[in-house]
Protein backbone atom coordinates (compact mmCIF):
# COMPACT_ATOMS: atom_id res chain seq x y z
CA UNK A 1 0.00 0.00 0.00
CA UNK A 2 2.76 1.98 0.82
CA UNK A 3 4.45 1.70 -2.62
CA UNK A 4 1.38 2.19 -4.46
CA UNK A 5 0.49 5.25 -2.41
CA UNK A 6 4.29 6.98 -3.50
CA UNK A 7 3.32 5.78 -7.18
CA UNK A 8 0.17 7.24 -7.26
CA UNK A 9 2.19 10.50 -6.07
CA UNK A 10 4.98 10.43 -8.01
CA UNK A 11 2.41 10.68 -10.81
CA UNK A 12 0.37 13.06 -9.60
CA UNK A 13 3.58 15.60 -9.11
CA UNK A 14 4.87 14.71 -12.94
CA UNK A 15 1.61 15.87 -14.58
CA UNK A 16 0.93 19.50 -11.84
CA UNK A 17 4.89 20.12 -11.47
CA UNK A 18 6.60 18.43 -14.52
CA UNK A 19 8.39 21.35 -15.40
CA UNK A 20 9.56 22.43 -11.75
CA UNK A 21 10.61 18.56 -11.54
CA UNK A 22 12.86 18.89 -14.73
CA UNK A 23 14.79 22.31 -13.35
CA UNK A 24 15.47 20.36 -10.08
CA UNK A 25 16.89 17.53 -11.79
CA UNK A 26 18.71 19.91 -13.81
CA UNK A 27 20.30 21.79 -10.63
CA UNK A 28 18.72 24.81 -11.54
CA UNK A 29 16.46 27.58 -10.18
CA UNK A 30 12.84 27.32 -10.31
CA UNK A 31 11.68 30.07 -12.39
CA UNK A 32 10.15 33.11 -10.01
CA UNK A 33 6.86 32.39 -11.55
CA UNK A 34 6.45 29.33 -9.88
CA UNK A 35 3.65 27.98 -7.42
CA UNK A 36 6.70 26.36 -5.62
CA UNK A 37 8.81 28.95 -5.36
CA UNK A 38 8.25 30.00 -1.54
CA UNK A 39 8.37 26.44 -0.42
CA UNK A 40 12.02 25.32 -1.55
CA UNK A 41 11.24 22.04 -3.00
CA UNK A 42 13.52 19.03 -3.55
CA UNK A 43 13.41 15.71 -4.65
CA UNK A 44 14.07 12.91 -2.04
CA UNK A 45 15.46 9.54 -3.22
CA UNK A 46 12.23 7.85 -4.00
CA UNK A 47 12.03 11.19 -6.98
CA UNK A 48 9.08 12.70 -4.91
CA UNK A 49 8.99 16.39 -4.23
CA UNK A 50 9.13 17.45 -1.02
CA UNK A 51 8.81 21.03 1.19
CA UNK A 52 12.37 21.88 2.14
CA UNK A 53 10.94 23.67 4.88
CA UNK A 54 12.49 25.40 8.44
CA UNK A 55 11.63 22.68 11.17
CA UNK A 56 13.94 20.40 10.89
CA UNK A 57 15.48 21.12 14.20
CA UNK A 58 12.32 20.00 15.94
CA UNK A 59 12.98 16.73 18.07
CA UNK A 60 10.77 14.06 17.70
CA UNK A 61 8.55 15.22 14.66
CA UNK A 62 8.04 12.56 12.06
CA UNK A 63 9.66 13.34 8.46
CA UNK A 64 6.78 13.82 6.98
CA UNK A 65 5.41 17.05 9.05
CA UNK A 66 8.63 18.15 8.81
CA UNK A 67 8.95 17.99 4.85
CA UNK A 68 5.54 16.72 3.94
CA UNK A 69 4.33 15.87 0.27
CA UNK A 70 3.57 18.53 -2.72
CA UNK A 71 0.70 18.10 -4.09
CA UNK A 72 -1.78 20.54 -6.70
CA UNK A 73 -5.14 20.66 -5.13
CA UNK A 74 -6.79 20.86 -8.40
CA UNK A 75 -5.30 17.37 -9.41
CA UNK A 76 -7.87 14.34 -9.40
CA UNK A 77 -5.74 12.24 -7.34
CA UNK A 78 -5.29 14.71 -4.40
CA UNK A 79 -8.86 14.97 -4.84
CA UNK A 80 -9.81 11.74 -3.69
CA UNK A 81 -6.94 11.60 -1.09
CA UNK A 82 -9.11 14.37 0.88
CA UNK A 83 -11.98 12.33 -0.19
CA UNK A 84 -10.37 9.51 1.51
CA UNK A 85 -9.58 12.09 5.07
CA UNK A 86 -13.46 13.37 3.93
CA UNK A 87 -14.77 9.75 4.62
CA UNK A 88 -12.22 9.03 7.43
CA UNK A 89 -13.47 12.20 9.42
CA UNK A 90 -17.07 10.86 9.55
CA UNK A 91 -17.77 13.66 7.07
CA UNK A 92 -17.09 16.24 9.26
CA UNK A 93 -15.64 19.83 9.73
CA UNK A 94 -13.26 20.83 7.23
CA UNK A 95 -10.53 22.33 9.56
CA UNK A 96 -10.14 18.84 10.88
CA UNK A 97 -9.96 17.87 7.68
CA UNK A 98 -7.30 20.48 7.11
CA UNK A 99 -5.13 19.59 10.21
CA UNK A 100 -4.87 16.12 9.37
CA UNK A 101 -3.63 16.36 5.82
CA UNK A 102 -1.26 19.18 7.17
CA UNK A 103 0.35 16.10 8.71
CA UNK A 104 1.61 14.63 5.67
CA UNK A 105 1.25 16.49 2.29
CA UNK A 106 1.35 20.18 1.36
CA UNK A 107 -1.39 21.06 -0.50
CA UNK A 108 -1.71 23.89 -2.96
CA UNK A 109 -5.16 25.71 -2.34
CA UNK A 110 -5.79 23.33 0.65
CA UNK A 111 -8.83 24.82 1.96
CA UNK A 112 -10.49 25.73 -1.14
CA UNK A 113 -9.84 21.69 -1.97
CA UNK A 114 -11.48 20.23 1.08
CA UNK A 115 -14.57 22.51 0.62
CA UNK A 116 -14.78 21.97 -3.04
CA UNK A 117 -14.68 17.96 -2.13
CA UNK A 118 -17.07 18.39 1.08
CA UNK A 119 -19.49 20.43 -1.58
CA UNK A 120 -19.62 17.27 -4.13
CA UNK A 121 -20.08 14.58 -1.60
CA UNK A 122 -23.23 13.07 -1.78
CA UNK A 123 -23.95 12.35 1.72
CA UNK A 124 -23.17 15.83 2.94
CA UNK A 125 -25.93 16.90 0.25
CA UNK A 126 -28.13 14.49 1.61
CA UNK A 127 -27.70 15.68 5.34
CA UNK A 128 -27.51 19.46 4.59
CA UNK A 129 -30.37 19.86 1.45
CA UNK A 130 -32.88 22.80 2.11
CA UNK A 131 -36.29 23.70 0.11
CA UNK A 132 -35.46 26.05 -1.96
CA UNK A 133 -38.65 27.99 -1.43
CA UNK A 134 -39.66 29.98 -4.57
CA UNK A 135 -40.05 33.80 -4.06
CA UNK A 136 -43.21 34.74 -1.70
CA UNK A 137 -46.20 35.22 -4.98
CA UNK A 138 -49.01 37.51 -5.61
CA UNK A 139 -51.77 37.90 -2.75
CA UNK A 140 -54.71 36.27 -4.04
CA UNK A 141 -57.87 37.59 -5.20
CA UNK A 142 -59.53 36.60 -1.44
CA UNK A 143 -57.18 39.15 -0.06
CA UNK A 144 -58.25 42.17 -1.68
CA UNK A 145 -61.78 42.30 -2.36
CA UNK A 146 -63.19 44.80 -1.46
CA UNK A 147 -66.89 46.26 -1.67
CA UNK A 148 -67.56 42.43 -1.06
CA UNK A 149 -70.18 41.11 1.88
CA UNK A 150 -67.79 39.97 4.73
CA UNK A 151 -67.15 36.03 4.64
CA UNK A 152 -67.39 35.84 0.80
CA UNK A 153 -63.83 34.67 0.31
CA UNK A 154 -63.82 32.63 3.82
CA UNK A 155 -61.19 29.95 5.33
CA UNK A 156 -61.71 26.95 7.58
CA UNK A 157 -59.80 25.50 10.27
CA UNK A 158 -60.39 23.47 13.84
CA UNK A 159 -58.99 23.69 17.16
CA UNK A 160 -59.30 21.88 20.16
CA UNK A 161 -60.16 19.69 22.47
CA UNK A 162 -61.63 21.62 24.95
CA UNK A 163 -63.31 19.74 27.78
CA UNK A 164 -66.63 20.16 29.06
CA UNK A 165 -68.95 19.11 32.34
CA UNK A 166 -71.95 17.26 31.10
CA UNK A 167 -73.60 16.03 34.38
CA UNK A 168 -70.77 14.43 36.24
CA UNK A 169 -68.89 13.30 33.03
CA UNK A 170 -66.23 15.39 30.88
CA UNK A 171 -66.78 14.97 27.65
CA UNK A 172 -64.79 17.16 24.54
CA UNK A 173 -65.86 19.63 22.37
CA UNK A 174 -63.91 21.40 19.01
CA UNK A 175 -64.02 24.61 17.69
CA UNK A 176 -64.67 25.93 13.94
CA UNK A 177 -62.84 28.85 13.00
CA UNK A 178 -64.64 31.06 9.72
CA UNK A 179 -62.11 33.67 8.80
CA UNK A 180 -62.78 36.16 6.30
CA UNK A 181 -60.14 36.81 4.23
CA UNK A 182 -60.43 40.51 3.49
CA UNK A 183 -61.22 41.82 6.24
CA UNK A 184 -59.87 39.78 8.63
CA UNK A 185 -62.91 39.23 10.43
CA UNK A 186 -63.80 35.83 12.65
CA UNK A 187 -66.83 33.04 13.65
CA UNK A 188 -66.58 30.77 15.71
CA UNK A 189 -68.71 27.23 16.24
CA UNK A 190 -68.84 24.85 18.47
CA UNK A 191 -68.95 21.25 17.45
CA UNK A 192 -69.89 18.21 19.65
CA UNK A 193 -67.62 15.54 17.48
CA UNK A 194 -65.78 15.72 14.16
CA UNK A 195 -67.01 14.18 12.09
CA UNK A 196 -68.68 15.64 8.36
CA UNK A 197 -72.53 15.95 9.32
CA UNK A 198 -70.69 18.27 12.92
CA UNK A 199 -68.82 20.54 9.99
CA UNK A 200 -71.80 20.72 7.61
CA UNK A 201 -74.05 22.04 10.07
CA UNK A 202 -71.22 24.19 11.93
CA UNK A 203 -71.06 25.82 8.21
CA UNK A 204 -74.60 25.98 7.69
CA UNK A 205 -75.40 27.78 11.37
CA UNK A 206 -72.33 30.27 10.28
CA UNK A 207 -74.12 30.54 6.52
CA UNK A 208 -77.41 31.54 8.17
CA UNK A 209 -76.50 34.59 10.38
CA UNK A 210 -73.15 35.34 7.91
CA UNK A 211 -74.69 34.20 4.36
CA UNK A 212 -72.91 31.60 2.59
CA UNK A 213 -69.43 32.52 1.65
CA UNK A 214 -68.81 32.23 -2.40
CA UNK A 215 -65.55 30.90 -2.23
CA UNK A 216 -64.10 28.35 1.29
CA UNK A 217 -60.33 27.75 1.66
CA UNK A 218 -59.58 25.29 4.13
CA UNK A 219 -56.35 22.84 5.43
CA UNK A 220 -56.07 19.35 3.19
CA UNK A 221 -56.84 17.42 6.99
CA UNK A 222 -53.69 15.51 6.42
CA UNK A 223 -51.51 19.28 7.63
CA UNK A 224 -52.77 19.89 10.65
CA UNK A 225 -50.27 20.58 13.14
CA UNK A 226 -51.97 21.01 16.25
CA UNK A 227 -50.31 19.36 19.03
CA UNK A 228 -53.47 17.00 20.29
CA UNK A 229 -52.92 13.79 18.44
CA UNK A 230 -56.23 12.54 18.67
CA UNK A 231 -57.48 15.77 16.85
CA UNK A 232 -55.31 14.69 13.88
CA UNK A 233 -56.23 11.46 14.13
CA UNK A 234 -59.93 12.06 13.83
CA UNK A 235 -59.74 14.91 11.19
CA UNK A 236 -58.58 12.18 9.21
CA UNK A 237 -62.05 10.31 9.61
CA UNK A 238 -63.65 13.26 8.31
CA UNK A 239 -65.08 12.94 4.51
CA UNK A 240 -63.65 15.77 3.01
CA UNK A 241 -65.83 15.33 0.15
CA UNK A 242 -69.39 15.52 1.91
CA UNK A 243 -68.76 18.73 3.36
CA UNK A 244 -67.02 20.15 0.06
CA UNK A 245 -70.69 19.02 -1.82
CA UNK A 246 -72.44 20.85 0.55
CA UNK A 247 -71.02 23.54 0.16
CA UNK A 248 -70.95 23.31 -3.83
CA UNK A 249 -74.74 22.86 -3.94
CA UNK A 250 -74.77 26.14 -2.30
CA UNK A 251 -72.97 28.25 -4.28
CA UNK A 252 -69.60 27.69 -3.00
CA UNK A 253 -66.19 26.91 -4.42
CA UNK A 254 -64.54 24.77 -1.93
CA UNK A 255 -60.68 24.94 -1.90
CA UNK A 256 -58.15 22.70 -0.62
CA UNK A 257 -54.61 23.83 0.67
CA UNK A 258 -51.69 21.08 -0.68
CA UNK A 259 -50.49 18.70 2.00
CA UNK A 260 -48.12 19.44 4.70
CA UNK A 261 -48.25 23.35 3.78
CA UNK A 262 -49.67 24.91 6.90
CA UNK A 263 -47.93 28.29 6.02
CA UNK A 264 -50.50 28.09 3.13
CA UNK A 265 -53.22 28.64 5.63
CA UNK A 266 -51.72 31.24 7.44
CA UNK A 267 -54.66 33.61 7.38
CA UNK A 268 -56.75 31.40 9.83
CA UNK A 269 -53.73 29.48 11.80
CA UNK A 270 -52.57 33.42 12.97
CA UNK A 271 -55.93 33.85 13.76
CA UNK A 272 -56.47 30.45 15.53
CA UNK A 273 -53.59 31.14 18.12
CA UNK A 274 -55.19 34.46 19.01
CA UNK A 275 -58.35 32.85 20.10
CA UNK A 276 -56.36 30.56 22.17
CA UNK A 277 -54.57 33.00 23.52
CA UNK A 278 -57.73 34.96 24.50
CA UNK A 279 -59.17 32.14 25.89
CA UNK A 280 -56.73 30.88 27.82
CA UNK A 281 -56.99 34.44 29.58
CA UNK A 282 -60.75 34.43 30.14
CA UNK A 283 -61.51 30.56 30.80
CA UNK A 284 -60.76 30.29 35.13
CA UNK A 285 -62.30 26.89 34.77
CA UNK A 286 -60.37 23.73 33.05
CA UNK A 287 -63.39 22.37 32.15
CA UNK A 288 -66.85 24.13 31.94
CA UNK A 289 -70.27 23.69 30.94
CA UNK A 290 -71.99 23.90 27.33
CA UNK A 291 -72.89 27.30 28.11
CA UNK A 292 -70.10 28.94 29.80
CA UNK A 293 -67.66 27.46 26.65
CA UNK A 294 -70.12 28.94 24.00
CA UNK A 295 -70.40 32.02 25.84
CA UNK A 296 -66.79 32.13 26.15
CA UNK A 297 -65.87 31.70 22.27
CA UNK A 298 -68.49 34.29 21.27
CA UNK A 299 -67.04 36.87 23.98
CA UNK A 300 -63.54 35.80 22.38
CA UNK A 301 -64.69 36.06 18.77
CA UNK A 302 -65.95 40.08 19.76
CA UNK A 303 -62.48 40.78 21.08
CA UNK A 304 -60.56 39.36 18.18
CA UNK A 305 -62.87 41.09 15.70
CA UNK A 306 -62.44 44.50 17.71
CA UNK A 307 -58.36 44.12 17.27
CA UNK A 308 -57.29 47.24 14.91
CA UNK A 309 -56.14 46.48 11.13
CA UNK A 310 -54.27 49.67 10.71
CA UNK A 311 -51.84 51.40 13.20
CA UNK A 312 -53.39 53.28 16.18
CA UNK A 313 -52.71 56.79 16.41
CA UNK A 314 -52.28 58.44 19.46
CA UNK A 315 -52.17 62.29 18.08
CA UNK A 316 -55.97 63.84 19.67
CA UNK A 317 -58.46 64.12 17.67
CA UNK A 318 -57.56 61.40 15.12
CA UNK A 319 -60.07 58.73 14.05
CA UNK A 320 -59.94 54.88 15.58
CA UNK A 321 -58.25 52.44 13.67
CA UNK A 322 -60.41 50.36 11.21
CA UNK A 323 -61.25 46.79 12.83
CA UNK A 324 -63.16 43.74 11.14
CA UNK A 325 -66.32 45.09 13.79
CA UNK A 326 -66.46 48.14 11.42
CA UNK A 327 -67.29 45.64 8.74
CA UNK A 328 -69.82 44.03 10.84
CA UNK A 329 -71.30 45.57 13.30
CA UNK A 330 -70.77 49.18 12.09
CA UNK A 331 -68.19 50.21 15.32
CA UNK A 332 -65.24 48.51 16.69
CA UNK A 333 -67.16 47.32 19.78
CA UNK A 334 -70.59 46.70 20.93
CA UNK A 335 -70.46 49.78 22.75
CA UNK A 336 -73.52 51.92 22.57
CA UNK A 337 -72.94 54.55 19.42
CA UNK A 338 -72.45 58.67 20.30
CA UNK A 339 -74.66 60.95 19.51
CA UNK A 340 -78.28 62.01 19.91
CA UNK A 341 -80.75 61.17 17.43
CA UNK A 342 -84.54 62.06 16.49
CA UNK A 343 -87.68 60.82 14.61
CA UNK A 344 -86.31 61.70 11.34
CA UNK A 345 -83.45 59.14 11.96
CA UNK A 346 -86.20 55.95 12.17
CA UNK A 347 -86.93 56.48 7.92
CA UNK A 348 -85.99 53.10 6.42
CA UNK A 349 -84.30 54.59 3.26
CA UNK A 350 -82.54 57.28 5.25
CA UNK A 351 -80.98 54.82 7.44
CA UNK A 352 -80.27 51.91 4.63
CA UNK A 353 -78.62 55.07 2.30
CA UNK A 354 -76.74 55.62 5.85
CA UNK A 355 -75.75 52.33 6.27
CA UNK A 356 -74.79 52.35 2.69
CA UNK A 357 -72.60 55.31 3.38
CA UNK A 358 -71.13 53.96 6.15
CA UNK A 359 -69.67 50.66 4.63
CA UNK A 360 -68.45 52.68 1.68
CA UNK A 361 -66.14 54.96 4.18
CA UNK A 362 -65.04 52.00 5.69
CA UNK A 363 -63.79 50.48 2.71
CA UNK A 364 -62.37 53.77 1.39
CA UNK A 365 -60.21 53.09 4.27
CA UNK A 366 -59.33 49.66 3.91
CA UNK A 367 -57.96 50.77 0.51
CA UNK A 368 -56.37 53.73 1.84
CA UNK A 369 -55.11 52.24 5.22
CA UNK A 370 -55.46 48.61 5.49
CA UNK A 371 -54.14 47.62 1.69
CA UNK A 372 -50.84 49.52 1.11
CA UNK A 373 -49.48 47.00 4.21
CA UNK A 374 -50.12 44.21 2.08
CA UNK A 375 -47.44 45.20 -0.02
CA UNK A 376 -44.22 44.13 0.83
CA UNK A 377 -43.19 40.39 0.75
CA UNK A 378 -41.78 39.92 4.55
CA UNK A 379 -40.79 36.46 3.72
CA UNK A 380 -38.34 34.42 0.74
CA UNK A 381 -38.01 37.72 -1.32
CA UNK A 382 -35.08 36.18 -3.25
CA UNK A 383 -35.39 33.92 -6.84
CA UNK A 384 -34.71 30.69 -7.20
CA UNK A 385 -34.63 27.82 -9.35
CA UNK A 386 -37.64 26.45 -10.44
CA UNK A 387 -38.33 22.87 -9.54
CA UNK A 388 -38.48 20.87 -12.88
CA UNK A 389 -39.86 17.01 -13.82
CA UNK A 390 -37.46 15.14 -13.72
CA UNK A 391 -35.55 16.64 -10.60
CA UNK A 392 -34.60 13.95 -7.38
CA UNK A 393 -35.22 15.43 -4.43
CA UNK A 394 -35.81 14.33 -0.32
CA UNK A 395 -39.25 14.99 0.81
CA UNK A 396 -39.30 17.18 3.94
CA UNK A 397 -40.81 16.13 7.16
CA UNK A 398 -40.11 18.61 10.31
CA UNK A 399 -41.07 15.77 12.61
CA UNK A 400 -38.96 12.90 11.13
CA UNK A 401 -34.98 12.76 11.48
CA UNK A 402 -33.24 13.55 8.27
CA UNK A 403 -32.17 10.21 7.80
CA UNK A 404 -35.97 8.76 7.51
CA UNK A 405 -37.32 11.41 4.97
CA UNK A 406 -38.43 9.85 1.79
CA UNK A 407 -36.50 10.24 -1.70
CA UNK A 408 -38.33 10.73 -4.79
CA UNK A 409 -38.65 12.28 -8.27
CA UNK A 410 -41.02 15.12 -9.39
CA UNK A 411 -43.38 13.63 -11.61
CA UNK A 412 -45.52 17.15 -12.39
CA UNK A 413 -45.36 20.66 -11.81
CA UNK A 414 -48.03 23.04 -11.11
CA UNK A 415 -47.10 26.41 -11.57
CA UNK A 416 -48.77 29.61 -10.15
CA UNK A 417 -49.81 32.85 -12.18
CA UNK A 418 -46.43 33.82 -12.12
CA UNK A 419 -44.93 31.09 -13.62
CA UNK A 420 -43.59 29.83 -10.53
CA UNK A 421 -43.71 26.01 -9.51
CA UNK A 422 -45.03 25.86 -5.93
CA UNK A 423 -46.99 22.60 -6.47
CA UNK A 424 -45.43 19.39 -6.96
CA UNK A 425 -46.04 15.51 -7.34
CA UNK A 426 -42.84 13.32 -6.56
CA UNK A 427 -43.23 9.72 -7.07
CA UNK A 428 -41.76 7.59 -4.11
CA UNK A 429 -41.80 4.02 -3.20
CA UNK A 430 -44.54 4.78 -1.13
CA UNK A 431 -46.87 5.73 -4.08
CA UNK A 432 -47.72 9.75 -5.32
CA UNK A 433 -47.44 12.73 -3.14
CA UNK A 434 -48.61 16.29 -3.83
CA UNK A 435 -46.23 18.50 -1.56
CA UNK A 436 -45.24 22.15 -1.45
CA UNK A 437 -41.86 23.98 -2.28
CA UNK A 438 -41.51 24.37 0.62
CA UNK A 439 -41.67 20.67 1.74
CA UNK A 440 -39.17 19.81 -0.73
CA UNK A 441 -35.49 19.64 -1.14
CA UNK A 442 -33.91 19.41 -4.47
CA UNK A 443 -30.70 17.19 -4.80
CA UNK A 444 -28.87 18.27 -7.51
CA UNK A 445 -26.42 15.66 -9.52
CA UNK A 446 -22.83 16.30 -9.48
CA UNK A 447 -19.66 13.93 -10.61
CA UNK A 448 -18.46 12.56 -7.67
CA UNK A 449 -15.01 13.14 -7.23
Amino acid sequence: MDRAERLLLRHAQAESFGKEIAEIKRNKMISRDSRLLTLSPYLDEDGLLRVGGRIDAAPEVALETKRPFILDGSHPTTRLLVRHYHVKAAHGQPESIVNDLKQKYWVIRLRPTVKYVASRCMLCRLRKAKPQIPRMGDLPEARMAHHQRPFTFCGVDLFGPMEVVVGRRREKRYGVLFTCLTVRAIHVEIVHSLTSDALIMALRRMASRRGWPRFVYSDNGTNLRAADKELKRSMEEIDNEAVKTEAVNNGAQWTFIPPCSPHWGGAWERLIRSVKTALRVILKERAPRDEVLATLLTEVEGIVNGRPLTHVSVEPGSSEALTPNHFLIGSSSNLPPAGMFNDADLSLRKRWRTAQRLADMYWKRWLKEFLPQLLPRKRWQQEQRSLRPGDLVLVVDPDSPRNVWQRGKISKVFPGRDGRTRVVEISTQSGTLRRSASRVAPLPLVEEC
